[in-house]
Formats: structure tokens, sequence, C-alpha cells
């Protein structure tokens, strides 16, 4: 493989370095690296692929590689043209790839600047109507969970508090110990996926549901830590989902539906324009209606209109 020599390398590299800053619309004379066909290869496409920070043995093998690896894959799809006897059906879908990288990155830049807020009436309106379809596949549970070191001072006060879990209790636990918890969230208010607790509890709970439908206070040490947790509230796997805990995911799925019904809209305004500027012809087939219209009638933007 051809491969430029390190002292060069590092001069060109040093050279891209003095230049930053300065005006980018114009490469250093000499810029262009390799050349192959109508293709080439600068040292300002280089040396942007080099990450800034990284020492100098590092960015030196990087510019090779990114080199040799250009070198290597324009001779390689230099005879591979030669070779290949199905070379239009491969031009076909590089065309038909590049269309849709660039319509995914349109629609990505578009829906940053889209917000489709959704009212708490349809949210509603559409758990009404779907509970029976949304049932938890894992349970949900309410209630309190906190792990602290196995040395913290008051461990029996802190196990008292989040076992009781009254608000008078509670309130001390917040005032006095929950500040100096290594993790500690009170839930005994809003339904949250057994999993998530679950997670971060170094025990194996084979059995979630008998687990829960059986415990109202846990505890557990593992490595320096100790493990509290309150039930506060259960529902088992297969419960319809309730209100509270569907609501976000709805709101998130209606948003989505209203921005695929926009982009919809927009895919359709722009068939029109094409049709009426005769960019896009109707021949077999109709676009707006998506019907086969057959090839025995030419259907022409003047009667589409």
């Amino acid at each position: 493989m051809l491969r430029i020599g390190l002292l060069p390398a590092c001069l060109l590299f040093a050279m891209a370095i003095s230049s930053c800053g300065g005006d980018d619309s114009k490469s250093p004379a000499g810029d262009v690296l390799v050349a192959m066909g109508d293709s080439t290869l600068t040292l300002s496409d280089v040396v942007s692929r080099i990450p800034v920070g990284i020492d100098e043995a590092d960015s030196v093998a990087l510019f090779h590689k990114i080199v040799d690896n250009w070198i290597e894959g324009m001779v390689l799809a230099d005879m591979a043209r030669t070779k290949l006897s199905d070379l239009d059906r491969i031009e076909s879908m590089v065309a038909e790839y590049r269309n849709r990288l660039i319509v995914a990155e349109y629609l990505k830049k578009m829906r940053v600047g889209k917000e489709f807020k959704v009212s708490s009436d349809s949210v509603r309106a559409f758990y009404d109507a779907h509970r029976a379809e949304m049932v938890t596949e894992t349970p949900l549970v309410k209630g309190i969970y906190l792990k602290v070191a196995d040395g913290a001072g008051a461990i029996d006060e802190i196990r008292r508090c989040v076992f009781d879990a009254s608000g008078a209790s509670i309130d001390e636990l917040e005032k006095k110990w929950a500040g100096d918890a290594i993790q500690y969230d009170y839930f005994e208010n809003e339904w949250i996926d057994w999993t998530v607790i679950a997670d971060q509890i170094p025990y194996r709970f084979y059995d979630p549901d008998a687990f829960l439908s059986s415990t109202v206070n846990f505890e557990t040490s593992c490595n320096g830590s100790t493990y509290f947790l309150h039930i506060g509230g259960y529902l088992p796997s297969g419960s319809e989902t309730p209100f509270e805990f569907a609501s976000p995911r709805i709101s998130s799925l209606l948003e989505q539906a209203k921005m695929a019904s926009y982009e919809e809209a927009l895919v359709n305004a722009l068939i029109k324009k094409a049709m009426s500027e005769n960019n896009l012809v109707a021949v077999g087939y109709d676009p707006l209606s998506r019907k086969y219209i057959g090839f025995d009638t030419i259907k022409r933007n003047d009667s589409v209109r």
C-alpha cells in the first residue's frame, strides 16, 4: 500500500494545524494529497477527521490510515467497475440510498423545530377508548427506596422511618438522613415500573409478583451498602395500566401521530406542486389517490389540477 512518509505527513499535519483559524475557504498550496480520476483527497479532508487532543504519534498513524483507506477504496472500486456486469443496478441502489439519507436528514432537522402538543382531553379520550388493551407487562409499585453505607450512623432509625412510611417518619427521614444516603427515591404518590427499582438492588427477585404480593418491607446488604425498600402499593403483571402511568406514553404516541400526519400532508403538497410544474407526471399511477390508472390511460397534469 502506498504510504506518505512519516516526516512529510508530520509536516503536512503541522501545516494544517498552523492554518487553523485562518480563511477556511482557501486551501494551502499542495492541499491535494492523492487523486484518482475526478476524485481527490485533500489535506483538509484528512485533518478534519483527526480528533483534536490526541498525541502526535496517534495523529500520524491515523493520518496514514485515513489516506490508505481512501486509496484502497478507490482502486478496489475502480477494478470492481470493470468486473461487474450489473453496475447500473448498483448505481441505482446508491442513488436510492443517497436520496433516503437526504430525506432522513431533512426530516430530522424539520422535526427539531416542530412541536405538536396534545391536550389532556385527547390523552384521556385515547386512554378511555383503549384502556382494555393496555395492560402491564411487569408489576407496578409505589413506595420508598433508600440505599446507605453500612457505616452510616443511626441505621436503625433510618430503617424505622422507611418501614413506618408515615408522613411524620418521612419528614424525619428527609430532614436528618436522606441527604447523606447514596440513593433515595420517594414514589408513594406515583406508579413506577418494578424493574426500575429491582435493577438497583443486588438481590435476585425470582418471581416479582410473588415477592411483591407478600412483602411490605424489605432489607438486604451487599458490598458495604444496605438497601431498604417499602412497598406502599402494588399492581401485578397483567393489570390494567393506570392512567397516570400510561399518559406520558399516550402523549408521545399522539404527538408522533400528529408529526406523521404533518409529514404526509407535506409530501402530498410537494406532489401537487411537482405535478403542477410538470416535474412529476402520472402515467400509470396516480400518486395522490395512490391508485393504478393503467398504462392505456395517460393522465397528464392538466387533467388532475
